[in-house]
């Protein structure tokens, strides 16, 4: 790229804009910006439409052009960039630039003397970290010798000792628990409490670390208040407990703004998500093809998200990913020997300790048809309590404009326990969200029965003598504290069986429960399903 000094007169076409703030202007698509070290391009970032940019200089080509002071300027044409009218600059006929301000530094071509000529640096210092630095500045080995994007995504997990959580078809996702190892992971120099890498057709698609939030509430208890919470079978949130997490919430965010300031200079905010129910204020920063994005609702979590930044600036993607995945649907249902029909290509969200089950699950349904969102962001728009808690029509309510943007339709069919009900939606690969009282002997009936039901080999006598025998047992307990939502996933039409999968971890992805389980545990008298 050609450097301009920003007050030097270029001949008789192109000068310098007035002293003072200089003229601002938003980038109407996306621009190129060279990054240089020693004079040579080293790289380049895409600088994404709707980026404020301040002029240095104008031609009758366009603008030089750059985002904040200090920043590299890069040239764009005219037809790029909104001005403000009373910004407007336009070339006259003579070709000279002319302003309606024009300031101390403009002559006219006529009158002009000659200025002393200016010896430009043939060098420009560059503060753009290397892919190393930003490892370094990270904690992890996130970024290898080549593009991220590009690359394998197991290979990076590997890279990461971040372990499969599921692989389906088409995308894959690898989560990190650190406490389940009893370890600890600092991103930026803050503690991690989650670490997920999402994967879409074998590469690297996002990456969300999660630090102090309100689901984890639990880490923020006193040693006498986790003593009383191994005694309670459930959560019990106190003032000191939400004081401790909003104050950690606090000093997290404000560190990494800090650390991400530091490595990449001032961030510019921005808002995430199309629609208000699923939005979040964040701040942002773009480094070589990859933007990072720190966000902190209030008194909710805070996340650092990583990607792509050609995706992010993709307005279609929803819509184009929702196409996709609904013309393969009839292609990811599996019909199994012994009368299974089943759902299996579906992604897995294990919640860990936090009470998601309805986020989880809504993630996973989301992620199914090609609709990446985070359970947390699900969570904040459910108006998920500490810890856990939230209702399904929170959710139903907060997702609806985003599907149907993308061009889904949502249905409720009713739903009495009958595997006949769901049998069209599972043979047009369509999962069915399914609310419920997910009881510990409900529970301890389905793992005991799932103990046999991998073994069976004559499914005949199992049909014929063992699933009758069950009808004789207790009848199961609506208990509303163990409100719950699953994923209906498969049906046996002849061992009259329904599959349901849990938010739960790759243990939960597929277990079976007979019709009369399903009629005495369903919450309500309807399902939700995505078309």
């Amino acid at each position: 790229m050609k450097l301009w000094h920003p007050f030097l007169l270029m001949a008789c076409f192109c000068r310098v804009l007035a002293a003072g703030e200089p003229a601002q202007g938003v980038l109407l698509k996306p621009a190129r910006m060279d990054l240089l070290r020693e004079g040579k391009a080293i790289g380049y970032v895409t600088v994404p439409a709707g980026t404020t940019v301040s002029v240095v200089s104008a031609s009758p080509a366009g603008y030089l052009v750059r985002r904040s002071e200090g920043d590299q300027p890069f040239e764009i044409p005219k037809e790029m960039l909104d001005l403000p009218p009373q910004a407007q600059i336009t070339a006259s006929a003579s070709g000279a630039a002319s302003t309606p301000s024009p300031g101390p530094f403009i002559a006219s071509p006529a009158t002009a003397k000659p200025l002393p000529a200016l010896k430009l640096p043939t060098t420009v210092k560059s503060s753009v970290p290397d892919a190393a630095a930003v490892d370094k500045a990270l904690g992890i080995p996130l970024f290898g010798k080549g593009n991220l994007w590009e690359e394998n995504d197991a290979a990076v997990a590997s890279r990461l000792k971040w372990p499969l959580e599921s692989k389906t078809t088409y995308e894959a996702g690898f989560r990190r628990y650190p406490y389940t190892f009893n370890s600890e992971t600092r991103i930026l120099g803050v503690r991690a409490l989650s670490l997920f890498l999402q994967g879409v057709r074998d590469h690297p698609s996002r990456i969300t670390v999660l630090f102090a939030n309100m689901g984890d509430i639990a880490a923020y208890a006193t040693p006498e208040e986790a003593k009383r919470q191994r005694s309670s079978e459930y959560l019990i949130v106190t003032d000191p407990m939400l004081k401790a997490c909003r104050d950690a919430m606090s000093r997290d965010a404000s560190a990494l703004e800090e650390a991400l300031k530091s490595l990449f200079g001032e961030a510019r905010p921005v808002t995430l998500g199309r629609f208000s129910t699923l939005s979040e204020n964040a701040r942002r920063w773009d480094w070589n093809g990859t933007s990072f994005l720190l966000t902190s609702p209030r008194n909710q979590y805070v996340a650092l998200r990583i990607l792509p930044t050609a995706s992010l600036e993709d307005r279609q993607s929803a819509e184009k990913s929702f196409s996709q995945s609904r013309a393969a649907l009839a292609e990811r249902v599996e019909r199994r020997p012994n009368g299974d029909v089943i759902l299996s290509d579906l992604p897995m969200v294990d919640q860990g300790r936090k009470g998601y089950c309805v986020p989880a699950t809504f993630e996973r349904l989301l992620r199914y048809y090609g609709l990446s969102e985070d359970m947390n962001v699900l969570a904040m728009a459910g108006q998920t309590g500490p810890g856990g808690g939230t209702r399904i029509a929170n959710i139903q309510t907060a997702t609806y404009a985003m599907l149907s943007d993308a061009g889904a339709r949502v249905s409720h069919p009713n739903f009495n326990g009958s595997v006949l009900e769901i049998k069209p939606y599972i043979d047009a690969g369509k999962p069915v969200l399914f609310p419920l009282y997910s009881t510990p002997r409900f529970n301890e009936r389905v793992n005991e029965r799932m103990q046999r039901r991998i073994t069976v080999s004559d499914w005949k006598e199992w049909k014929e003598k063992f699933l009758p025998s069950l009808g004789r047992s207790e009848t199961l307990i609506q208990d509303p504290d163990r409100s719950h939502v699953c994923l209906i996933i498969g049906y046996n039409e002849a061992t009259r069986e329904i599959a349901i999968s849990d938010s739960w971890g790759p243990a939960a992805t597929e277990r079976w429960m007979t019709e009369e389980e399903a009629r005495q545990i369903r919450q309500g008298q309807s399902v939700t399903v995505i078309e």
